[in-house]
């Protein structure tokens, strides 16, 4: 893949990831083109690598953010909720200082991006992406990286992030808050449990609407 393509590629992945394509939404070429500056046929390119990661369809020629089923997306909880606590259990035994003054930085950006009048939801789900990043970094398991890439691929943390009211978001930043000091007294059985409710939270919140 040329580096225009991988350009073009990661430049609509963000965007599907992050929320700001939603579901449903045309991806035209032309515009990602102008956006990358580059030429149609990169962008074609990318566009196919997206509809083999099932992050874009195509209908009549035309291609969409996908758009997935409520049967999809209880999958998806139902994985995440077997993987991310043993992530949690793993992160306690092995984290260091560096690792967790990382989390504690992204947590007090999170931490301020809530107290705006109107919560930061972009800062936000940046800083939730970077917090399970870190935690997916200590784990060093190239299949852990595998799966959970997989699972972050359907673009459900922001979609229940900007589903949340203020007091939930401060609930979910409590839970970041309460990983960090599991992960400081070294405590596998308490990271897992706080994980589990993370994201049975976020399973609740999601459905709920």
């Amino acid at each position: 893949m040329s580096k225009a393509s991988d350009r073009a590629y990661h430049a609509v992945r963000t965007r599907i990831l992050d929320g700001s394509l939603a579901p449903g939404t045309q991806v035209r070429e032309e515009d990602v083109a102008t956006a990358c500056a580059i030429s149609r046929t990169p962008v074609r390119e990318a566009i196919r690598r997206l509809e083999g990661e099932k992050l874009i369809e195509r209908d009549r020629q035309r291609s969409y953010v996908r758009i997935w089923s409520e049967t999809a997306m209880k999958d998806v909880f139902a994985l995440r909720l077997m993987v991310e606590p043993y992530v949690a259990e793993r992160v306690a035994l092995l984290i260091g200082p560096d690792d967790i003054d990382r989390l504690k930085r992204t947590s007090e950006l999170y931490r301020f991006a809530i107290t705006q009048t109107d919560p930061d939801i972009a800062t936000i789900v940046d800083q939730n992406t970077t917090f399970h990043q870190v935690l997916l970094e200590v784990t060093r398991s190239e299949v852990l990286e595998i799966v959970l890439e997989r699972l972050v691929a359907v673009p459900i943390v922001p979609q229940t992030l900007r589903r949340y009211s203020r007091a939930q978001l401060e609930k979910a930043l409590t839970d970041h808050n309460e990983l960090i000091a599991a992960f400081e007294i070294k405590d596998p059985s308490w990271a897992s449990t706080i994980m589990k409710n993370h994201i049975h939270r976020a399973q609740n919140a999601f459905f709920a609407t």
